[in-house]
């Protein structure tokens, strides 16, 4: 007896399929997991991702001596290093040490930073803004750019449209950040006048000319990556069966591409614009060093030189969460755009 397997639905009841690993003539089956027991397994890998996350960061602030005395000039006193010590907690076992410091992490309790002495907590908060309006324009201006450039490239392969995005993306992916931020102040900002070299740290640096230079440094890296890989993604479906079903049917060029190509070609997106997140955080403390940013950035930057290791362990913290929380994002909407892979999933 022959078994037709039924279509996958994402938000319908629980399916059965034909066993891969049996064959469909044996008539074993495996049942596709719910969403909710899909979202359940990710929440799982991304906790105990974050738990050895923190592991990480708790042995890496340790392993260059104890934070209170790393903090201390050198001509600190033993009696300072005893109050150092107690105020930081490493005068206790490491096992409390630990303890104590996945208690702080999970009640956003950072401490006071050493160098402000006012709360990381308020300290971060106040930075964060900054930081997150950057980098959203940052994205806006990737998406605006990089999508009809991919598409342009890949419509136009081998010729002269194509070659220029390629050289570009090239360009973007092996500059340096420092060195792009650099170049751009010199052209843009001391020659032509056209934009200011930086932020300075007051109300002003929230004026929409002072998001330019600094955004594309940041969207530079990203827009190569993702002009790149939808250049590929579209070129793959370009040739596929329903692009040519939908030429024969007579529909327009401009709506095949832009609507059935592309809608397909945008699924590998997904995973990049997760990366997005990491890619981002470690541009930003370059830009914002390079630009006088008053964001987390370049007080991340500021505190490793500093040795604040409340400032460095909040920063860090915060930052490893927030790539933990994109990613699981982009594995849930995968799971929404294509079934696929939360059926492959569970016939692993």
């Amino acid at each position: 007896m022959k078994y037709e397997p039924q279509a996958p639905s994402f938000l319908g009841p629980r399916t059965s399929y034909p066993s891969q690993l049996t064959g469909p003539e044996s008539g074993a089956y495996y049942t596709a997991p719910t969403p909710m027991k899909y979202l359940a397994g990710r929440l799982l890998q991304s906790l105990f991702t974050l738990i050895l996350f923190m592991v990480v960061i708790f042995v890496a602030t340790r392993a260059a001596g104890d934070p209170a005395t790393l903090s201390l000039p050198p001509t600190a006193s033993p009696e300072e290093i005893e109050v150092a010590r107690h105020q930081f907690g490493t005068d206790k076992p490491y096992t409390e040490q630990f303890t104590i410091f996945l208690r702080d992490m999970a009640t956003l309790n950072f401490g006071r930073s050493v160098v402000y002495k006012e709360p990381v907590t308020k300290l971060v908060g106040n930075r964060l803004v900054a930081s997150v309006s950057l980098a959203f324009t940052a994205i806006v201006m990737v998406l605006l750019t990089a999508i009809p450039l991919g598409v342009l490239a890949a419509r136009n392969r081998g010729r002269m449209p194509d070659r220029v995005v390629r050289s570009v993306a090239a360009f973007g992916q092996s500059a340096p950040g420092f060195w792009v931020g650099l170049m751009l102040i010199q052209l843009f900002a001391v020659r032509l006048r056209l934009f200011p070299a930086g932020g300075a740290g007051g109300e002003e640096s929230m004026s929409p000319e002072f998001y330019v230079l600094p955004a594309v440094t940041i969207a530079l890296p990203l827009f190569a990556g993702m002009t790149r890989l939808l250049r590929s993604s579209m070129l793959e479906h370009l040739d596929a069966e329903f692009v040519k079903l939908a030429r024969a049917k007579g529909l327009p060029e401009m709506r095949v591409v832009w609507v059935h190509v592309l809608r397909n070609a945008m699924l590998p997106m997904l995973t990049i614009m997760a990366l997005w997140v990491g890619t981002a955080v470690a541009g930003s403390v370059v830009a914002e060093t390079v630009f006088n940013w008053p964001g987390i950035g370049s007080l991340f930057l500021g505190a490793i030189l500093a040795r604040d290791f409340p400032v460095i362990q909040a920063i860090v913290g915060l930052l490893g969460a927030t790539v933990l929380l994109a990613n699981l994002a982009a594995d849930m909407l995968y799971a929404v755009v294509d079934p696929r892979i939360r059926i492959g999933a569970g016939a692993r």
